[in-house]
């Protein structure tokens, strides 16, 4: 997954998030790491072509972009974009997945597709 992630935003940006990821992310909340791992991804979708293969990393991006049924974690983009996010969090040196203080597991894929999804959601445009 790494590798088709690569490709789609190019060698040197791959390199400069992984540097960030390792720098910042071992320590962060998870409500803010998400929201950079969301940008990420954001900056993929704009470099990936709007017609990928079918069940490539690109497709899924898409997908998650035009309609939001695909953000259930049972769909075939959102495990691909959550496996995606879980090897980058590990390359990084962070857990995706973690325990609230009550024991409760939730993970950054999720979190950070939940900002993926929502990007372009601004509520208080609708008053």
């Amino acid at each position: 997954m790494l590798t088709e992630f690569e490709k789609i935003i190019g060698a040197d940006v791959f390199a400069a998030n992984l540097a960030m990821l390792k720098e910042i992310g071992p320590d962060a909340r998870t409500h803010r790491i998400s929201v950079v791992i969301a940008a990420m991804l954001r900056y993929a979708l704009s470099q990936a072509p709007r017609k990928s293969k079918k069940n490539s990393l690109s497709a899924a991006l898409v997908a998650l972009d035009d309609g939001p049924l695909y953000a259930d974690e049972g769909s075939v983009e959102y495990r691909k974009v959550a496996a995606l996010i879980d090897e980058l969090c590990s390359k990084a040196g962070m857990r995706n997945r973690r325990l609230t203080s009550k024991g409760m597991s939730y993970s950054i894929a999720q979190n950070a597709i939940a900002e993926y999804c929502a990007w372009h959601n601004m509520p208080w445009e609708g008053y």
